[in-house]
């Protein structure tokens, strides 16, 4: 459907909705290095919180971005990006996740704003370029 044929209502939550997106990939990209969360065994200090999450290197940038309803545990239980970065030898020193609460929104919100960040920072080990 054209933007020009969407109603008012549907154009004016798209715009907030692609704003909303570059503020919290803005977030997950300026947050310093020694603020992210580095990478342990269990991810005890990272939230169980829902949100949006992203693998950063220290000089590389975002590697992956992602969206978890429990946090700690979505990577407790494996993630390919670790995967990659073993097998790419990065040192595990220079990878962290860094995360923004995902506050109260629709599945539908949260996978656009997901895509739109995707999009937007094309991460190296994301693959489900949208």
């Amino acid at each position: 459907m054209s933007s020009r044929l969407m109603p008012l209502w549907v154009r004016k939550m798209s715009e907030a909705l692609r704003e909303e997106a570059r503020e919290i990939l803005e977030t997950l990209s300026m947050t310093s290095f020694e603020n992210c969360y580095p990478l342990s065994r269990n991810f005890e200090v990272v939230p169980s919180d829902p949100g949006f999450y992203a693998f950063r290197h220290r000089r590389n940038g975002i590697l992956y971005i992602g969206i978890g309803n429990n946090l700690r545990r979505r990577f407790r239980g494996g993630h390919k990006a670790l995967s990659w970065a073993f097998v790419d030898r990065l040192n595990s020193e220079d990878v962290r996740i860094v995360a923004v609460e995902m506050g109260q929104r629709t599945p539908q919100e949260v996978e656009y704003i997901e895509t739109r960040m995707i999009q937007i920072a094309r991460p190296s080990y994301d693959t489900r370029m949208k």
